[in-house]
């Protein structure tokens, strides 16, 4: 009896404390880095998951990558924006690699120098 609520006890104070611990790393923001050779622009997505950056049709990489502002991977498809302040790099090919959708705060910083 004393073992059951010894351990009831233990299961509740962690789950308790992993409460805690994620709420505090949800606050921490961390700052994303950004690779070198990035653009910036305004992205909009249409109704086939074509990107068109800044009004223009670009093709997309086999190996696309569109991160959203909490850095999760986001599919093509899934994605209905217009004018979406982003930063993106191009591949060797002229084609849309990886694609960041910006916050606010990060939108208003300028691009880092080349």
């Amino acid at each position: 009896m004393l073992i059951r609520k010894s351990m009831r006890t233990f299961l509740f104070m962690a789950c308790v404390l992993s409460a805690l611990l994620m709420s505090s790393l949800h606050a921490m923001q961390v700052e994303r880095s950004f690779p070198e050779g990035i653009k910036r622009g305004k992205l909009s997505t249409t109704a086939l998951a074509d990107l068109v950056i800044d009004g223009k049709l670009l093709h997309s990489s086999v190996a696309l990558r569109i991160f959203d502002e909490e850095n999760r991977i986001v599919m093509p498809a899934s994605l209905y924006v217009k004018n979406a302040p982003v930063n993106y790099l191009l591949n060797e090919m002229g084609e849309v690699h990886r694609v960041w959708m910006l916050t606010e705060e990060e939108a208003r910083r300028p691009l880092p120098k080349s």
